[in-house]
């Protein structure tokens, strides 16, 4: 995959003057493609930051699992919104974007052009539709819903939340979705689809340019398998074993993201090495594969770059 990109041809430098009060730059595409190395080199050229749209990348302790950018290229170039978030914390799309929209304040003041690089769908549909504008549950609503969770069991609280809203149930049945219908219920008297039918708010008011990264696809592949090895030969079970350590609650966003719910199942003493890795590779290829999907059905980008 070439690392000599012409910057000036592909973001059409010639072509645009980029305004840092106006206008939002999104540099996506699946994982492994390129787009950090291909935002360092903007970035240099048109005096931007890097703001980060990846939703592992936001976790303190996954900086090698989640391929946050080196100490060196953040010396270079300023970055923003990476390694920010304790794994403890089940953060939701809803707290990025109010993080994104401060740090696009503060981006402006230093007369600096906003980049967003990462593929995470969800967060980039947030900044560009923005969100159902679902309320923001009170901690006592939270501590019912969880009371309710630990007296009934799993199996029928789920059954209680499709009774409430069978639509949103049949997508998501993890516990910490079904923990926000069921709050959500009892806070609002509405189910969550009765919000998501609701106008969407939050989105980004800015000019946005999509720069969509993309390669083929048996190329990512190898790729994203190097790039693993790469990571386990640079600590990244160690990494995984300070989460494991902390006993955290499986259901978290962190303890289910790529690489590590295999790598726990492996401290766990429930499979070997090998095959945590070979789990962990095969649901790297099948993310690649839904991301690659989720762009072509849902994301019009401004300009579509092909890595070979």
């Amino acid at each position: 995959m070439s690392s000599l990109l012409n910057v000036e041809a592909s973001f059409d430098l010639a072509k645009n003057q980029y305004n840092y009060k106006k206008d939002l730059l999104i540099i996506t595409g699946p994982t492994c493609v390129g787009k950090s190395l291909l935002a360092m080199k903007l970035a240099k050229k048109i005096n931007g930051v890097l703001i980060n749209a990846d939703s592992v990348q936001v976790y303190q302790d996954l900086k090698l699992l989640s391929a946050r950018p080196s100490e060196e290229d953040m010396r270079q170039i300023p970055h923003f919104l990476y390694g920010y978030v304790k794994s403890q914390r089940n953060y939701s799309i809803a707290d990025w974007l109010q993080q994104l929209s401060k740090v696009l304040l503060d981006v402006k003041k230093i007369k600096k052009t906003a980049i967003l690089v990462g593929g995470s769908g969800l967060y980039l549909n947030a900044v560009i539709n923005g969100l159902a504008p679902i309320p923001r549950l009170r901690e006592e609503i939270k501590k019912e819903s969880l009371l309710k969770l630990n007296e009934i069991g799993i199996d029928s609280f789920k059954e209680l939340n499709f009774k409430i809203d069978p639509e949103f149930v049949a997508k998501n049945t993890d516990k910490h979705r079904l923990l926000r219908s069921y709050g959500v219920f009892l806070q609002t008297k509405k189910n969550m689809t009765f919000w998501y039918e609701k106008p969407r708010q939050g989105s980004i008011k800015k000019n946005i340019y999509s720069f969509l990264i993309n390669s083929e696809r048996k190329l990512i592949y190898k790729r994203c398998e190097l790039r693993f090895d790469n990571m386990l030969e640079k600590g990244a079970l160690e990494e995984v074993k300070k989460i494991y350590d902390s006993n955290i609650d499986r259901s978290l966003p962190v303890a289910k993201s790529l690489g590590v719910k295999w790598l726990l199942s492996y401290l766990d003493q429930k499979m070997s090495l090998e095959e945590a890795v070979r789990l962990s590779k095969r649901d790297t290829r099948r993310y690649v594969k839904r991301q690659i999907t989720w762009f072509t059905h849902n994301f019009i980008p401004y300009k579509t770059i092909f890595m070979k």
